[in-house]
């Protein structure tokens, strides 16, 4: 048995691995039942080797919460939002595949907008990653005041925090049980992002 532990200690691919494990443990028990012993007894190593990895738990919620974003970003992608029609669509499969994304992995969507890892020094990677996420929101906001959906005295940094303040407050509904319906929240964001849209061009 010594020697299998070994074996998977040494091996490249175990960070990766602790983390994949991290992710499964995270879904069945939450974040508060997901600790680096239990970790190391998934993985079949030995109980010191996650901390080669990661020096806390608070270190593995913050690379759980990374690799979050990058699957969240590859949904984005994967939607074709920057092939989309008009700008219109793309805040409209934005904000579909973000709230797809939330519903279907609540704790994952906890460690990346939560306090569990924001109030405890984010790590800088996470802290890139969140930040570059909410640019390419943003990113559509500035376009559509760019093709004069919005007027020129808004500030798109400031309605970008305030339109995904909506999102963020549909998705945690969703995520702690208040709305069952996926099919009821997605509708209701396209509610938001149809309100969104019609407000900006009922100011101009």
């Amino acid at each position: 048995m010594r020697k299998n532990i070994n074996k998977t200690y040494h091996h490249q691919n175990l960070r990766h691995t602790l983390l994949e494990n991290a992710e499964k443990l995270l879904s069945e028990r939450g974040i508060d039942g997901l600790t680096l012993r239990e970790l190391a007894e998934r993985s079949n190593v030995s109980r010191q080797a996650p901390y080669h990895h990661f020096s806390s738990k608070h270190a593995l919620l913050c690379a759980v919460a990374e690799r979050s974003f990058d699957d969240l970003n590859d949904l984005l992608d994967q939607a074709g939002i920057n092939d989309a029609t008009s700008i219109q669509e793309r805040l409209k499969d934005y904000v579909i595949a973000y709230v797809r994304y939330a519903a279907e992995n609540p704790e994952k969507y906890e460690l990346m907008f939560g306090a569990v890892t924001w109030r405890n020094e984010p790590s800088a990677e996470l802290t890139e990653k969140g930040h570059a996420t909410f640019r390419r929101y943003t990113h559509i906001i500035r376009q559509l005041k760019e093709h004069g959906d919005m007027p020129d005295y808004f500030d798109e940094i400031r309605m970008s925090q305030i339109t995904w303040a909506t999102l963020h407050g549909l998705c945690r509904l969703k995520t702690d049980g208040v709305f069952v319906s996926l099919e009821a929240v997605e509708e209701m964001s396209l509610y938001a992002a149809e309100m969104i849209l019609s407000v900006l061009k009922g100011q101009k």
